[in-house]
């Protein structure tokens, strides 16, 4: 009897997806139609999956490197990372006209974290246009307060728009050569730049919930991403204003320094703007945007982390323990066990990878320790804040950040699934209790 072929998980044809459009566009940077400036293939590398995981670390200014097309290229492919290749994908067959089997739904369920196939087709129809349509507002008041400060109205729209895309998309790559620090107190750029990162934070399964059943009861996820989006906001806000208000903000006036605090609070939950050089900010205040940024923001959203959802399990199963119950419950609903399990191993996973990650590059580089701390922690949750180290390391540092960003888009599981053949275990063992602690 003929053996059954394996069917292959649809991680694997996602994890190849992202490699392929990785090295495709990091191709067309190093091509001189793309650039004014010499550009190494690692530096292309880099940029491309700085852009695909739309994380915004860039070892090379991307205005004295890019011209037009390979800034209009960069543009694109914060999209495709922040939407996802595999919605793109499903535009594609939905272009030349060509049904999505089952199998290219599974894949695409995958990629945006979607469990019915009913909720995915609606998805993918809606997401890219959404998308847009931020983008085009965000865009439009962008362009009110950028247009004096360049010389031609296409340059003007040129930059209006990459703000606009890297801002909704929390890429936080920019065209002005020191992020928003120029724009600290302009109220309406870091205003509406903390909007576009906010909703782009909030993950397009959410987005879509309130779109279309904005009076129906919410989903689960839908309630946690909105309570922990706003909760760590607020509460990263208020520490930044505590923190600051008489150190980096001491400069600017009251309304100025609210600003500030809150633009800080939503960029470092993955936006990886700057309207300060953060070296600038207290040692309380750094470690506190390294929590924020291991946190990040929502499940299929633009930001990157641990994710809210993961950080909302893990404390109602610390929650359950210490109240000896067996069941994980979350607004009166209770968790199953894979996905308790499986918030642990992302947790955990990001931990050892951060640890490892910075024990590396403390041997390759001569930074201080929160110099590289940071600039690690950056790249794998895809946030994209630097200390102002990244133009200046070492190639292997920038391969090992590389594969950080990486792993930080497609997810833990991802990469588990298609490095090591993970399959069912059927046998089990005795149970036995343990000391611990």
């Amino acid at each position: 009897m003929k053996k059954r072929k394996k069917q292959k998980n649809p991680l694997h044809y996602m994890f190849i997806a992202y490699i392929l459009i990785t090295f495709v566009f990091a191709s067309l940077y190093s091509m001189p139609f793309t650039r004014i400036a010499n550009l190494s293939f690692i530096d292309s590398l880099f940029v491309s999956t700085s852009a695909i995981s739309v994380t915004g670390l860039t070892t090379v200014n991307l205005v004295e490197t890019f011209n037009i097309w390979g800034k209009l290229l960069l543009m694109i492919q914060m999209e495709i990372g922040a939407i996802g290749i595999v919605v793109f994908i499903s535009y594609g067959f939905m272009v030349i006209g060509k049904r999505m089997t089952i199998s290219n739904l599974l894949v695409l369920s995958k990629d945006q974290n979607q469990s019915s196939m009913k909720s995915i087709r609606r998805l993918s129809l809606s997401v890219l246009f959404t998308s847009l349509i931020f983008q085009f507002i965000g865009g439009l008041i962008f362009y009110g307060q950028f247009k004096n400060q360049y010389n031609t109205i296409p340059e003007a729209i040129l930059v209006t728009s990459f703000h606009s895309i890297a801002s909704f998309t929390n890429t936080g790559f920019d065209l002005f050569g020191n992020s928003l620090i120029s724009f600290q107190k302009n109220n309406v750029v870091l205003f509406v730049t903390a909007a576009l990162i906010f909703i782009g934070g909030l993950g397009y399964p959410t987005i879509m919930e309130y779109i279309f059943s904005y009076k129906k009861k919410k989903s689960l996820f839908t309630r946690i991403n909105m309570r922990l989006h706003f909760s760590f906001m607020i509460i990263g806000s208020v520490l930044f204003w505590v923190l600051e208000r008489n150190n980096a903000f001491k400069h600017l006036s009251t309304f100025d320094k609210l600003t500030n605090s809150i633009f800080l609070s939503v960029t470092t939950r993955n936006g990886g703007f700057a309207p300060l050089d953060i070296a600038h900010l207290t040692l309380p205040a750094i470690l506190i945007i390294l929590m924020l940024m291991y946190i990040g923001g929502a499940s299929s959203s633009a930001a990157g982390g641990i994710r809210l959802t993961t950080v909302s399990v893990l404390v109602a199963k610390m929650i359950a323990v210490i109240r000896s119950q067996e069941d994980t419950i979350i607004f009166r609903a209770t968790i199953k066990r894979t996905v308790v399990d499986r918030a642990f191993v992302i947790a955990m996973s990001f931990l050892f990878l951060i640890f490892f990650a910075t024990v590396f590059i403390t041997i390759i580089e001569s930074y201080s320790l929160d110099l590289i701390l940071l600039e690690v922690i950056s790249a794998i949750t895809n946030t994209g804040l630097s200390l102002g180290i990244t133009t200046n390391i070492h190639s292997m540092t920038k391969v090992i950040l590389i594969l950080l960003m990486f792993i930080g888009r497609i997810g833990i599981f991802t990469m588990i699934y298609f490095v090591l053949r993970v399959d069912k275990q059927k046998i089990k063992y005795v149970e036995k209790d343990l000391a611990i602690g």
